[in-house]
């Protein structure tokens, strides 16, 4: 399991690599600005990255009917190609699930980056519990309640995934 945390600054530039890595550049160096940005570690090597903010009332300027209020948002989900498949995308989306529960945000949104990854990125989050909310294509938001990525997680835990 990876061990998960928060970015340090001597963090920054494997980010850079890991987003350049996953298709998601940074434009100039990597600076998480005002994001809540938390990295997953395997054997002292960073192989993952999670960007979001918490209390963020997406979809309410939208006009989205079921809007739930404010939410975590989260901007990236990123793990290096070797280490897919193995846990620390599910990890990362775990923690700031965690950290939005505690923070009191009962749902998480997000909106899959586009190229040519974007279908792998829906069937991830399709896979940890998130749902497509209105019609499918590019800049499409996902979401689900905080409680159900938990539970996904706490069903894979048991399983030894």
């Amino acid at each position: 399991m990876p061990l998960i945390r928060d970015i340090a600054p001597a963090d920054y530039p494997m980010v850079e690599e890991l987003l350049y890595l996953t298709d998601l550049e940074v434009v100039g160096s990597y600076d998480p600005g005002g994001l809540d940005v938390i990295v997953a570690e395997l054997q002292g090597r960073l192989v993952g990255v999670a960007e979001f903010e918490l209390h963020l009332d997406f979809g309410h300027d939208e006009g989205r009917e079921t809007n739930p209020g404010e939410q975590t948002f989260i901007q990236t989900v990123a793990v290096t190609p070797t280490d897919r498949r193995s846990g620390v995308g599910r990890a990362l989306l775990a923690e700031v699930a965690r950290r939005a529960q505690e923070a009191g945000d009962t749902f998480l949104a997000l909106v899959p980056q586009g190229g040519a990854k974007e279908a792998g990125r829906q069937a991830f989050f399709q896979a940890c519990g998130l749902t497509l909310h209105g019609p499918a294509g590019p800049g499409a938001a996902w979401d689900c309640p905080v409680s159900e990525i938990l539970a996904v997680k706490d069903t894979a835990d048991a399983a030894g995934e």
